[in-house]
């Protein structure tokens, strides 16, 4: 088999066997002022700056009577909740195998296309087969809460009413 690895449409490498491709993210930062950029970090008192600071060098006043000092405007950092993702080909289980980690990093949600062997003495034969994660398979990533068919929800269930993001 060959295999040609592109990044943003540029050639890296060729893989000619088995193979992992894994994609790794720096995730140590959650938050982030909308204002000024610091990386926050969610305190029982609200959010920090890594000086501990709570208010925002870049807060804007809304009245007139405001006395220009305000708190950080935390906002999520896009992608924070990703540890990696990754491709891996198996020649000898004639497969590829998707992962992503959402949260605990020794594990991830894998989804797998298989071809049946065309010698199988079953009806599936040659065909293809997709393996997903679903609520209540063994060892589970993470927990799942079915949204509606094909969408779940990873972690806690889904809340009655949709929570903004403030202050704890």
């Amino acid at each position: 088999m060959f295999a040609g690895l592109t990044i943003d449409g540029t050639a890296v490498n060729s893989l000619d066997e088995d193979s992992t491709i894994e994609l790794t993210f720096a995730t140590d930062t959650e938050f982030r002022c909308a204002a000024c950029g610091a990386d926050l970090v969610e305190t029982p008192g609200g959010f920090d700056d890594d000086n501990g600071d709570r208010n925002c060098s870049a807060y804007l006043p809304d009245g007139p009577d405001a006395d220009g000092t305000g708190l950080h405007e935390p906002e999520r950092v896009s992608l924070s909740w990703c540890n990696s993702a990754s491709i891996r080909t198996d020649e000898t289980d004639d497969a590829i195998t998707l992962s992503l980690s959402t949260g605990d990093p020794r594990g991830a949600f894998t989804v797998t296309v298989r071809r049946v062997p065309d010698d199988a003495n079953s009806p599936l034969a040659g065909r293809l087969l997709l393996h997903v994660p679903h609520p209540g398979e063994p060892m589970p990533h993470e927990p799942l809460h079915p949204l509606h068919p094909g969408t779940f929800v990873i972690g806690r269930p889904a809340p009655a009413t949709r929570a903004h993001l403030s202050a704890a």
